[in-house]
């Protein structure tokens, strides 16, 4: 154990001498024996030490002359929103990713930020525009898998925050949607309702709708809630968008006596409910501002916070380690009862 610390100790001075500039680019690091009799150290713990440096990308090895420091952004991070906004929205992820750059630009780590714009797909910025990747790369709110593979073919640990892609070795921080769904459902069902409508999420990019991926995890939960309790489930009262409720609702020969819904404020939403009967019991799916409203229904929901700090973490490790991504971690929503 004492070895370890030790080798923990030396790792972390050199490290901080080598981005202090103690030890400038292409300039040729002092041999083992050197760094061995500097540190008080075993030859095989420097060996050890530098293994790891070299692994966080700080140092490269010339056959027959030596280690040398490299010229790396070390405390750079590529982050690419899936947004057509060149500032972040008042929204969940626009919070995460305000949150997040915070707390980079006070720890002294740079971004270089990529939004979609007109020439991009609509999925997200074109990958072709990135020449120069940081260290990290970080994704917020994009699902795309292709595209997230792209990504992970520029050969940089990746975080991605929103989904869990499965065509490539990435880290993740996933709001449980399918625990969302499964939440609300089992809440409605306590409380004797049979007919629910479900309202999934979308996301619109240069006028273009696409279905959130969340959407299909929520309506999975709400199934395995119906399934436990052998209930049919209703297809005519699975709603796409929200924009469809009006529409359809009329053609209802029986309306639905509860309804599970993104947290969408506005006519829209006031419309939907209207539509869908006076007598309705509501879950609303979203983020935590829910609950500073003095009225509002039951809802589901995840902590802005708690996605921010474990992707902190999560990045720091990538930054400090150059470690290969390969963490995914589930931040649960909760529910909480209505409020006035």
């Amino acid at each position: 154990m004492k070895e370890k610390a030790s080798q923990e100790e030396i790792y972390r001075v050199m490290r901080s001498d080598i981005e202090a500039g103690g030890y400038p680019a292409s300039s040729r690091l002092p041999s083992v024996r050197t760094l061995a009799k500097r540190f008080s150290a075993s030859p095989n713990t420097i060996s050890k030490v530098v293994s790891r440096l070299m692994e966080s990308g700080l140092c490269t090895a010339r056959r027959g002359v030596g280690l040398f420091v490299r010229s790396l952004p070390n405390r750079k991070l590529t982050l690419l929103v899936g947004t057509t906004s060149a500032e972040p929205k008042d929204d969940f992820y626009g919070h995460v990713e305000k949150r997040i750059a915070e707390r980079c630009q006070a720890d002294g780590i740079e971004i270089e930020r990529y939004y979609i714009t007109p020439g991009d797909p609509a999925y997200g910025p074109d990958v072709d525009r990135i020449r120069r990747p940081g260290r990290v790369i970080l994704c917020i709110a994009l699902a795309h898998e292709p595209h997230l593979k792209q990504l992970a073919d520029l050969r940089r640990p990746m975080l991605v925050v929103g989904c869990a892609p499965s065509r490539c070795n990435t880290s993740s921080i996933v709001p449980n949607s399918f625990r969302s769904g499964y939440l609300a459902a089992r809440h409605l069902i306590r409380k004797g309702c049979r007919r629910i409508a479900f309202i999934g999420r979308v996301r619109e990019v240069r006028g273009v709708t696409l279905p959130e991926a969340e959407s299909l995890k929520e309506f999975a939960g709400m199934q395995c809630a119906f399934m436990e309790d052998s209930l049919p489930l209703h297809p005519d009262l699975v709603f796409n968008d929200i924009n469809q409720v009006a529409a359809r609702a009329a053609n209802l020969k029986d309306l639905p006596d509860a309804v599970i819904m993104p947290d969408i404020e506005g006519i829209e939403s006031i419309q939907a409910l209207k539509a869908l009967g006076t007598k309705l019991e509501r879950v609303v799916l979203g983020d935590d501002r829910i609950l500073e409203r003095p009225k509002r229904p039951a809802a589901v929901v995840v902590r802005r916070e708690d996605v921010v700090e474990l992707a902190l973490i999560e990045l720091h490790r990538l930054l400090d380690e150059q470690s290969k991504s390969h963490r995914s971690t589930v931040v649960d929503g909760e529910l909480h009862d209505a409020v006035g």
